[in-house]
């Protein structure tokens, strides 16, 4: 009997034991943690996993999430320096980094963040102009987030980083802006295209300018060009008349011939040119003409055939037979000496 009775309690023990066993569990999910509290007070932080904790002794005081979360902050009414109303939303990032803090620190860790956001939103507006504001909507976040982080260190929170999500303006202030962009617009236009306007005329102006420099150039090339060929057919003609003074100081009668016939082919020329006279009467020999063109053929030949021997070379008889042999025309052309060309220096040689 006792026996029996002994089995029985153990048997009961046993139950009652795994019973409190099975009530002191926890199942802590991934991502978050439970405090502990003995009597009331808090004792420890529960890590993800199956822990145990003392039953009727010991209890779970809060459950907080480790994750990243966010919370929204929207604003109404907000003064800039220069007294100008508008709204704002922010957006705030945090994660709980201390779970006893967030738990026992402050109550409502959301709202005490939106409230705290709220505030320190108000004042950096207040210290800002509009065109500043708006023109340094993400500066204004980093300067949130460093004034609010001391403050949420303190609760146990991390910020990660905050954001100015939307800043609205007043209708008439809207209005006002887009006639000022429009009128900005405009003027840049005029700007621009007065810009465009100028550069043209300057690169006209700067075309003209190249273009009578190179005519100048060109002038100025075309005019040496003309002087040498000035300055080639004068000594050319000095050295054709340098030839003709030699032939006619030798007594050539071919020489005599071709200036009285180039004469006579400029007169000719001359009255031919003239716009007054219809026809010319020339009163003239056309048997002058024709010695004078013969004069010039002798003198061409007589400058293109070998020379002859000189008296000095021939024998003396030949020198003494040579007069004998001349025909008794006097009328008939003279003998015509060789042509001798004038040295570099223009000498007759």
């Amino acid at each position: 009997m006792l026996v029996e009775n002994l089995t029985i309690l153990i048997a009961a023990g046993a139950g009652l034991l795994a019973v409190l066993l099975l009530v002191s569990m926890r199942r802590v999910p991934e991502g978050f943690a439970y405090t502990v509290e003995r009597f009331g007070r808090y004792v420890r932080t529960l890590k993800p996993g199956l822990r145990w904790v003392w039953p009727l002794v010991e209890g779970i005081g809060a459950r907080q999430d480790l994750r990243e979360r966010r919370t929204n902050v929207a604003l109404a009414d907000l003064l800039t320096r220069d007294r100008i109303s508008l709204d704002a939303d922010v957006a705030c990032f945090f994660q709980v980094v201390d779970p006893a803090r967030a738990s026992y620190e402050v109550e409502q860790l959301e709202e005490a963040l939106s409230a705290l956001l709220g505030v320190t939103l108000r004042n950096q507006v207040a210290a800002h102009d509009l065109d500043a504001l708006l023109a340094a909507r993400s500066r204004l976040g980093n300067e949130l987030l460093a004034a609010c982080e001391d403050t949420a260190s303190s609760w146990g929170v991390h910020l990660t980083r905050v954001e100015l999500d939307t800043l609205k303006l007043p209708d008439a202030l809207l209005s006002a802006v887009a006639t000022e962009r429009s009128t900005e617009l405009e003027r840049r236009t005029v700007v621009l295209a007065a810009e465009g306007e100028r550069r043209s005329l300057r690169l006209k102006a700067e075309a003209e300018r190249d273009a009578q420099i190179m005519a100048a150039e060109t002038a100025a090339r075309v005019s040496t060009l003309h002087a040498e060929a000035r300055e080639r057919s004068a000594e050319a003609e000095a050295r054709a008349t340098l030839m003709l003074s030699r032939a006619v100081a030798e007594g050539s009668p071919q020489a005599l011939n071709y200036l009285i016939a180039q004469q006579y082919v400029d007169a000719l020329k001359t009255l031919a040119a003239s716009d007054n006279g219809r026809f010319v009467v020339l009163p003239m020999e056309n048997g002058g003409l024709a010695t004078s063109l013969d004069g010039i053929r002798a003198l061409a030949a007589s400058a293109f055939e070998s020379p002859t021997p000189s008296a000095r070379d021939e024998p003396d008889g030949a020198a003494d037979a040579e007069p004998m042999a001349q025909p008794a025309n006097r009328e008939g052309p003279a003998a015509v000496r060789p042509f001798q060309p004038p040295d570099v220096d223009g000498r007759i040689g």
